[in-house]
Parts: structure tokens; C-alpha cells; sequence
């Protein structure tokens, strides 16, 4: 059986290798965000038995938290402002 191919995370940037995840079930990893950026940046984490629908609406919430943050970073400065 064929591992997915690799991929690099959206929002982290890491290289994420899918011959070390899970190919199926809740807690598998679905490009092209990270499991661990999908549930730290996601509207919340995924539930037993949620569907794909469901996985691909907290990655694009997790894409717009990323993007979010990283705006005001720009405008703001650092994590503790500008010096």
C-alpha cells in the first residue's frame, strides 16, 4: 500500500510526512493544513464522526485565523508590539 505523498503545511510552512500519519479515521491528516495548525487555528477541533465537509470548514476557519494573524502582525509588530 502506497503512503500518500508528502506535503508542506499552509499555514506553518513544515513538511509534513504522511508515511508516519493515519490514512483514515478522525485524527488523520488532510492536506494542505497540518493536523496540529487545523486544530490550533480551526473554529474547533474535529469530533468523532464528523465528515469531510465538516474537516474541510475548520481548515478554511484555520486559513482565515492564520491570515488574520498574520495581518496583524504586520500592522502591530511582533508578538509583543514594536519597538
Amino acid at each position: 500500500m502506497m503512503a500518500e505523498p508528502d506535503f508542506v503545511c499552509v499555514v506553518c510552512r513544515r513538511d509534513i510526512e504522511m508515511r508516519w500519519h493515519r490514512r483514515n479515521g478522525r485524527d488523520r491528516v488532510v492536506p494542505p493544513v497540518c493536523r496540529h495548525c487545523e486544530s490550533t487555528y480551526g473554529s474547533r477541533p474535529p469530533q468523532a464522526g464528523d465528515f469531510m465537509d465538516r474537516r474541510k470548514a475548520v481548515q478554511v476557519s484555520a486559513l482565515a485565523e492564520a491570515l488574520r494573524t498574520a495581518a496583524a502582525h504586520q500592522k502591530w509588530g511582533g508578538p509583543y508590539g514594536r519597538s
